[in-house]
């Protein structure tokens, strides 16, 4: 089965070329094998609309759409949408959200909205009620552009000129918070689940050392504070804290007892080693236990020893260090891109109960003579029914999330389970459990269509943490009635291998019969036979445990997995604002072209252009005679080389100039003498007066800012 390469296509109301370069420069840091498409300028209700457009025609990857309203209103002399009526704004809100609602968005999209010319009541209004339309539509997201200004501390956004001559209206560091939201939006979606979160004590959630400094003498400042709230989301989200300390459990639960002030608490940890033990032993422990895999969890650890030690013999783990120092801490929560999470499920939320419950499940099990009494003590009860929409999410989460046993290996979002429940004969069902120790939630799926006299069952998965209780038999016996309800002769199951599920291999084999010999296979059994079929726990091997699955799971992900943890901990370390995000991305430089009779520019204002352009083109060397265009210039580097002139030399100058002048020296000759004879001199001046009066606005601009703030 060919799979297309996954592409990010981008569209919008304004100049996108920039915002995609961000894009690309994280893509190339994460490792994605992931294209990038840009649709035409300013052609948003087209991309909509149109059919055959690139952005309805995206099958595999993702959709951004970025947009200002003021780029949908008419338009006034200061290019601004200041004194927009709430009439006028309303009326675009609706065209909007009624065009993204028009179509089924086979991928993911993002609607990233501003940030908007000035602070304005009516703009932020409209963007929270297009956010409030779109909510609940399947592959939706909105995202404010102001919060991404916020959190990469961008100081001046909007870039007037820019904006004039290639209407692209905001500064290159704008941009860079614009397109790493995107970027990171994408990476949220994509990434392997995050199920785990490992956190060490001393120096990560509290200052200090218990061992030495003692209870009292720990203290919790504010980013410590966060990073603790930052937990408690996660917990919260459905995703699992544990603690990995070097300590005295003693000392440790004290700690939790006696700071009230501690957003984590004790409660809150789904499981815990305190004691001397090597942490990635501890960590293999607990994650043994919780039957998950090793590449589900994230390790944090202000230690770098502790670090290094981990990612030696659990390179499977995500390890993060966690920084020391209060400032860099507080910025290092924002910034854990492992901490993001698109969409959170009903089942999300309650997984960390969940999983405690399956802790009281064992201790019966330990406490069992047989898998028969300990399923008969379960009480268990287990629903098979079609789905609602509200079942929707949770049902494509669970095609990307199981792995272990899932038949088929088929993926589906949220558009495709609908399109399969709405199929005409289509035979979709959901499995949800729950025993006297809680509600299992919806742990399982299976559906099916007609071909001929057969019941093709192409969706056939469970979670691992319902496994070995014979539901996966009821799904079976579930198909095989409903196949007999229509007269169907057969029930045949589709199999797929892959590297994790050969639980699933195993029970189809075992219940029809015959091994899996093909890469696709379709197990076939009578449909008579198959609704007959029943779990009998005394044919279960008596030494085998529930949980060998998913530890066999969890060693394959320690041999193949690769760890991330290293460049996530880069970003939340040095990339958490958009000057950086930007030095970072002008510090990619591309060899020179193979050009013949390279110049070096003469001293003085030669060297000052040659310099503007190798950072605006990311090239080593310019040479004073190399043409724009041969060195892959283009009109929109035209509108970067236009600002820097203005910023680092006071020079303006109308930027027909500077397709005019397509070398160095012919550029510095013209601006030395031009031909009204007002020289470099004069330019320089006029320079100045206009970043003086630019500098004006934006503190006009910073200062309505902080008046209209709450």
């Amino acid at each position: 089965m060919v799979v297309d390469k996954p592409v990010l296509t981008l569209c919008g109301t304004y100049t996108l070329e920039p915002v995609s370069e961000v894009v690309e420069y994280w893509f190339d840091f994460l490792g994605s094998d992931v294209g990038i498409s840009v649709a035409p300028y300013a052609q948003i209700f087209q991309q909509f609309l149109d059919p055959t457009s690139v952005m309805r025609r995206n099958q595999a990857g993702a959709n951004a759409l970025l947009l200002r309203w003021s780029d949908l209103l008419p338009r006034a002399s200061d290019q601004s949408a200041a004194g927009a009526t709430w009439v006028d704004v309303a009326a675009r809100v609706a065209e909007v959200a009624s065009a993204l609602k028009s179509f089924d968005h086979q991928v993911p999209c993002l609607v990233l909205v501003g940030p908007a010319d000035h602070p304005d009541p009516v703009l932020e209004r409209a963007t929270s009620e297009l956010q409030s339309q779109l909510a609940g539509t399947a592959n939706l997201f909105v995202e404010h552009g102001e919060r991404a200004m916020r959190l990469y501390r961008v100081e001046r956004i909007h870039d007037p000129a820019a904006d004039r001559f290639g209407h692209v209206p905001f500064t290159s560091q704008a941009i860079a918070a614009l397109g790493t939201t995107i970027a990171r939006w994408y990476a949220a979606l994509v990434r392997s689940p995050v199920k785990v979160f490992a956190v060490d004590g001393d120096h990560t959630l509290w200052s200090g050392v218990v061992a030495e400094d003692g209870v009292d003498g720990i203290h919790i400042d504010a980013s410590r504070t966060a990073l603790q709230r930052a937990l408690v989301e996660q917990n919260d989200a459905g995703r699992l804290v544990c603690l990995l300390s070097k300590n005295e459990e003693v000392d440790i639960r004290e700690v939790f007892d006696r700071h009230p002030q501690m957003p984590l608490r004790w409660s809150h940890l789904v499981a815990h080693r305190v004691d001397w033990n090597p942490k990635p032993e501890n960590l293999d422990s607990i994650v043994a236990g919780l039957e998950l895999g090793l590449d589900s969890v994230v390790f944090l650890d202000d230690n770098p020893v502790e670090c290094a030690e981990m990612r030696l013999r659990c390179p499977a783990v995500a390890t993060v260090r966690v920084p020391t120092d209060p400032l860099q801490l507080a910025s290092f929560t924002d910034h854990l891109w492992l901490f993001d999470r698109p969409k959170v499920t009903a089942e999300d939320r309650s997984r960390a109960r969940m999983y405690q419950e399956n802790a009281s499940r064992a201790e019966l099990r330990r406490g069992t003579s047989s898998l028969q009494s300990f399923l008969d003590s379960l009480e268990l009860e287990v629903a098979i029914a079609a789905p609602s929409l509200a079942e929707v999410p949770r049902l494509a989460q669970l095609t990307q999330r199981t792995n272990q046993f899932n038949a088929s290996l088929i993926r589906c979002d949220e558009q495709e389970v609908i399109r399969g429940t709405d199929q005409v004969g289509a035979f979709h069902r959901f499995v949800r459990a729950r025993d006297r120790f809680g509600d299992y939630g919806i742990v399982g799926q299976l559906r099916a269509r007609v071909e001929g006299k057969r019941l093709a069952v192409d969706l056939f998965l469970l979670s691992c943490r319902a496994l070995g209780r014979g539901i996966e038999h009821r799904m079976i016996a579930a198909s095989g009635a409903h196949a007999l309800s229509l007269g169907l002769e057969e029930v045949a199951v589709l199999f797929r291998p892959g590297a994790r599920n050969a639980p699933a291999r195993r029970f189809l084999e075992s219940v029809f019969g015959s091994p899996a010999q093909a890469d696709e296979q379709w197990f076939s059994l009578p449909a008579r036979d198959a609704a007959d079929v029943l779990f009998d726990a005394s044919m279960v091997d008596s030494g085998s445990d529930p949980s060998d699955d998913a530890r066999q799971g969890r060693i394959s992900a320690d041999a193949s997995g690769s760890d991330m943890g290293a460049r996530y901990e880069h970003i939340a370390h040095a990339l958490t604002t958009g000057a950086q995000i930007e030095r970072a991305i002008t510090g990619r430089i591309r060899p020179r072209s193979d050009l013949a009779g390279f110049v070096s520019p003469a001293p003085g204002l030669e060297c000052d252009i040659a310099s503007i352009w190798q950072d605006v083109l990311r090239i080593e060397q310019v040479g004073s005679r190399d043409r724009f265009q041969d060195l892959g210039g283009k009109s929109l580097h035209l509108v970067q080389i236009h600002g820097l002139l203005l910023d680092r030399l006071n020079v303006e100058l109308d930027i027909i100039e500077l397709f005019q002048h397509p070398t160095v020296s012919s550029l510095a000759a013209h601006l030395a003498a031009r031909p009204d004879g007002s020289g470099a001199e004069a330019a320089r001046q006029r320079g100045i007066r206009m970043r003086d009066a630019r500098a004006r606005a934006a503190n006009r601009s910073a200062a309505n800012q902080s008046g209209a703030a709450p």
